[in-house]
Order: C-alpha cells, then structure tokens, then sequence
C-alpha cells in the first residue's frame, strides 16, 4: 500500500496569462506540491466581458460553435475561459501559438495534444467558478475539483459508486463532517478515473480510497498498473472547494488507451 502525499496550498504566486494583443487575460494561482514534475494551477472564471472575449480569441471554429450551444450564459463563460487558458498553458509548455494547438481523444474520449507532438500530459477540471489545471512531461495527469455547497444526496451516491468499506468509513464519521469527506474521496476516485483515461467504462468502486479529510489520503486499491505507481495530491483550493490531483508514474502502457480520433 503506498502512501499518498498530502499539501496545504502554498502562498499562492499570480502568473499573468497574456492574449495575441499583450493584454492580460486573467490571473493564475501556482500551487506548489511535493511532486516537481507537476505543474498545477487554480484559476477563478468570473472575469468580466473583456476578458471572455479574449480568451474566445483563442479557441478553435468547433470550440467556439460547442460554446454558443450552452443553454446559460455563465456556463458559455466558465467553458470559453477554462479552454482558452487550458491553450494558453499548453502554449506555454510547448512553444506553439495557443490558437494553433490541436487536441485529438482517445476511444474513450480522453484528450490529449495531436500538435504539437509532444510527451506532455493535461488534464483539467472545473466546478462553478473555480478551475483546476495539471500538466506534467514526467507522469500522466488526473484532477477533480467539486463545490462543497454542491446540492447532492451524498450517501445515497456513496452508497452506490464507493466500495463497501469507503461507505462504511464515511458512515462512521460526524454527521456534520461527511460531506467535505464525500467530496474528498470522490475527488480521489475522479482524478483517477480521468488520468487511465476510460471514463465511464471504469466503475468508480472499483478504486479504494481512504477516506479522512484530516489525514493523507491513500490509495488502497486501483484496477489499472501497479499501486506504487500513483499518487495522490490534495489541493487547498479554499473553503468552498476540493480539490484532488493524482498522478501515475508506472509505463505508460498499462494505463493510456490508444488514440483514436481528432477532437477539439
């Protein structure tokens, strides 16, 4: 059983990200983990009329018509920003004009960078106005980030998508801490699930977490490579949020699926 790493996020440092005109898009939190071949970042998506116009700028023709098909306008916001900034990090990474990049999916729709080629490995989450960036060049990426006053029947949910023994621990905890610690473990679980990359198609109680908010969290089971191959980061992202990134570090064979067809 290998012990996963826990982290209180660090003071966070504000890294401009810059539109094709030089003016400043939005501001992005680093959050430093123990891990140097991570690279995280948290991110607010309420920026002002401006600032969406830019980030839309950077998307692609079929990114733009996904966009527009979004019944509410904050939810059209939330995805043109997270995208574009997803780009502009991406752009970072490899040199390429954000705009230019191209994203493809595997069989089971997981993206990843079709151009540039290149060995870096993203993944990104978001839940009402805070989003969630990963990328590494060393080790395949998974986050999750969910609202705590998020409106759900926790343990009608547990009950279904968690092992027997993550139920039972939940269970045992105070009333008034259980759903901070639902939200932990299933943070744990989607992380996971989003970095092998077969979504629905890997049943989230497959995967055994543990399941305390004031102790490292640990891997205790997982269907895809060796469990000494992953680890587990939880990510202050404030009081109304929580946030998990995990990380694989085995071949890569054992977890990626094959690629399969062009996405933006």
């Amino acid at each position: 059983m290998q012990p996963c790493a826990s982290v209180r996020e660090c003071p966070p440092t504000g890294k401009h990200v810059e539109a094709p005109d030089g003016s400043t898009l939005h501001d992005l939190r680093s959050v430093t983990l123990p891990a140097p071949d991570l690279d995280v970042r948290l991110m607010r998506l309420d920026v002002d009329a401006q600032q969406v116009e830019q980030c839309a700028m950077l998307l692609s023709a079929d990114e733009r018509a996904r966009a527009k098909r979004f019944h509410f306008a904050r939810d059209r916001r939330r995805f043109t920003v997270a995208r574009a900034t997803l780009r502009t990090l991406l752009g970072e990474q490899t040199g390429q004009s954000p705009a230019a990049i191209v994203f493809a999916q595997t069989r089971h729709g997981k993206p990843y960078l079709k151009s540039p080629a290149t060995t870096l490995h993203f993944n990104v989450s978001h839940s009402a106005e805070c989003a969630i960036f990963a990328l590494s060049k060393s080790c395949v990426v998974g986050v999750d980030i969910e609202r705590l006053e998020r409106n759900v029947d926790h343990a009608e949910i547990a009950q279904r998508f968690f092992a027997p023994r993550e139920y039972a621990d939940l269970q045992r905890l105070p009333a008034a801490g259980r759903k901070r610690a639902f939200l932990a473990c299933w943070t744990c679980k989607e992380a996971i699930v989003k970095a092998i990359g077969e979504g629905l198609q890997l049943p989230l109680n497959k995967i055994e977490v543990t399941i305390a908010t004031d102790a490292e969290p640990r891997i205790l089971r997982v269907p895809s490579g060796q469990l000494a191959d992953w680890s587990l980061y939880r990510v202050d992202a404030g009081r109304d949020y929580v946030a998990t990134v995990a990380a694989y570090r085995g071949p890569r064979a054992a977890i990626i699926p094959a690629p399969e067809r062009d996405a933006d």
